[in-house]
């Protein structure tokens, strides 16, 4: 009886070891006390885009829209955008001002939807792992969207400035963005590691991330901003350029988070930070669309 009982009790503690090991890598961020009140589902289409499911996971498909210019021709720089929202929430709504911009001057512009706690009960790896499945959709189809893949950008605000860059830094050599546009994006991933998770924490933030091969980038940062603090983007910024790689850091005076979206006159900068963002995505697209990977 005692032999049953003891065999009985390695095999429990086998499982137990076995379902700590398998378990996979996960920083969470789901926070009771923020809740996920008014989150909505996202939308299947968007008006005037072509949209696809580029993959499905925990339970629903998720879509990637793609905004077409005018021409119809081969060789368009692209840019895919990644929304904000901390992994926890947001929407592909808030970047179709910018690609309906960017499609109107001769890019193919495109949008991807990916898990976020609130709708999925998902992580970060988990939002990354749906970052890297969307850029691969739109590489594998770009000539079906007319798109020349050595030209295309990644872009992104807060946590979808994370996915950006870590889609971007973990791409081989040859299939890597020609740069990245990041707003406020979140770069140190450490502080949001609870107990269990900072080893995964490291393993998917920008600022643990090898840089040697990272494409050119331009990051606007509020220098106030409470959330994704600037100084993250300053120290990975010096890292990047220490590596021979090049990093624009832009930074705007007394601004906060998600300052980006601001339509109102800042004095600081004579137009409003949306303006003036948008303005020089633009020029950073125009002076890198040229250049070889």
């Amino acid at each position: 009886m005692m032999k049953r009982g003891a065999t009985i009790m390695l095999a429990l503690l086998g499982f137990a070891l076995t379902s700590c090991v398998s378990r996979p890598p996960h920083v969470s961020v789901f926070r009771p006390e923020m809740g996920c009140a008014g989150v909505a589902p996202e939308p299947d289409n968007i008006e005037g885009a072509k949209s696809f499911t580029y993959k499905t996971a925990s339970g629903r498909a998720l879509r990637i829209h793609v905004f077409e210019p005018k021409d119809a021709g081969s060789g368009h720089p692209a840019v895919l955008f990644f929304f904000g929202g901390g992994w926890r929430i947001g929407s592909v709504l808030q970047f179709v001002d910018k690609a309906n911009y960017f499609a109107d001057r001769g890019y193919v512009t495109a949008i991807a939807d990916y898990r976020v706690s609130c709708r999925d009960n998902s992580d970060v790896v988990q939002s990354d792992e749906d970052a890297r499945s969307a850029y691969s959709w739109l590489r594998e189809r770009s000539a079906e969207f007319g798109v020349d893949s050595k030209r295309m950008f990644l872009a992104g605000g807060s946590a979808g400035g994370q996915l950006a860059l870590y889609a971007a830094l973990k791409a081989q050599p040859g299939e890597k963005p020609l740069g990245l546009v990041l707003y406020n994006p979140a770069i140190d991933l450490r502080n949001l590691a609870k107990p269990g998770e900072l080893k995964a924490a490291i393993a998917i933030s920008p600022s643990d991330l090898p840089v040697k091969n990272a494409p050119a980038m331009i990051i606007m940062h509020g220098d106030a901003d409470t959330k994704a603090p600037i100084e993250a983007s300053r120290t990975f910024c010096a890292r990047v350029k220490a590596a021979g790689r090049e990093c624009q850091l832009v930074e705007y005076v007394g601004r906060d988070h998600g300052f980006w979206s601001d339509r109102k006159v800042d004095p600081h900068i004579g137009r409003s930070p949306y303006d003036d963002t948008l303005a020089r995505t633009e020029a950073f697209l125009e002076s890198h669309k040229q250049l070889e990977r």
